[in-house]
């Protein structure tokens, strides 16, 4: 008798641990892109029932008696919206602070029915992508090491593919290249909620055969030697600029040195009289210009003459000139 009692309380303690078992919380993991939206919907027959809905251990919406309302307001505040008919939420414009567990716990006639337990992962989405590359010249190999590197815009840790076969992963990639050879590569970037990808062509430039420039010449060789170029090309432009400058002042200064034909004109006439600067006799012009100064002496060129005309003999003996005089 002791035994099947034994039994019993042991069956009972069994099937009490299965009934709790499949009352278990049923757990599900969500994800979502920023600005989606989150449904949380109760599916419970509506006789008796009462639920809520929690985040994060906090009840934010009740259902009761045929009707929906909030508990905390504050709570997705304007992003929430209620729905009485099918006994449902949605969180709507979800953000990245908005991931945590959500959990939805109904009750009927005192009983507890299984609850649902959601827990979001929200996820910024990848925006662009792009790929950076550098291109290094092997000399022992004679050939160019292309390094690949994508880069995704959004997600801070998307994952990354390359294409090719086969397909490679990781951020950074890098290929070898025959001088003037080329590939096309695709980097593809991808999260739980977004994928994007781009292409790019790439060339092995490291080993040019074009005119002047011999095999194996490296591009940074002659990118400097393009640098030192211009700098020698300004350095000597700006030497003539000074050189022409110093070359001017000192022009200017041998011409105020120097007497010009006219300078010498106009020195001539303050330092003597203008009739002494002539070796060769005197015009009437200078010898009217020398006597100008003195007021008794004559001032025109009649004057000149009647000057020093002797004076008549007699008053009898004028002639019609002196009468014209």
């Amino acid at each position: 008798m002791n035994i099947f009692q034994e039994s019993c309380s042991v069956l009972a303690v069994f099937l009490l641990f299965l009934l709790q078992v499949s009352q278990a919380d049923a757990e599900v993991q969500v994800h979502k892109a920023v600005g989606d939206s989150l449904d949380l919907i109760a599916n419970y027959t509506k006789e008796n029932l009462e639920v809520t809905w929690r985040y994060k251990g906090n009840e934010f919406v009740e259902y009761d008696k045929d009707q929906i309302k909030r508990v905390n307001p504050s709570l997705f505040l304007h992003r929430l919206k209620m729905y009485k008919d099918n006994i449902s939420i949605t969180i709507e414009d979800l953000k990245l602070q908005d991931s945590g567990r959500f959990s939805i716990v109904a009750t009927r006639r005192s009983d507890q029915l299984p609850s649902k337990v959601i827990v979001l992962q929200v996820h910024e989405p990848i925006r662009d992508v792009q790929i950076e590359f550098n291109n290094s010249w092997l000399e022992s190999k004679n050939i160019c090491e292309i390094h690949l590197r994508c880069l995704a815009s959004g997600d801070l840790n998307p994952s990354y593919s390359w294409s090719g076969d086969p397909v490679k992963t990781g951020q950074n990639q890098t290929i070898e290249l025959r001088p003037a050879e080329s590939a096309t590569v695709s980097c593809t970037a991808s999260n739980t909620v977004s994928t994007k990808h781009t292409q790019q062509t790439v060339m092995c430039t490291g080993k040019s055969e074009g005119p002047g420039v011999p095999l194996g010449f490296d591009l940074k060789y002659l990118l400097i030697a393009v640098g030192v170029g211009i700098v020698v090309v300004v350095i000597f432009a700006g030497s003539l600029a000074v050189f022409c400058r110093w070359r001017k002042r000192t022009g200017q200064h041998e011409s105020e040195a120097d007497i010009t034909v006219y300078e010498d004109v106009n020195t001539d006439r303050t330092a003597k009289k203008r009739s002494e600067s002539v070796t060769k006799g005197m015009s009437i012009y200078e010898t009217v210009d020398d006597l100008k100064v003195t007021q008794n002496m004559p001032q025109t060129l009649y004057d000149k003459i009647n000057f020093q005309r002797q004076p008549a003999a007699c008053a009898s003996a004028s002639s019609p000139y002196h009468e014209v005089r």
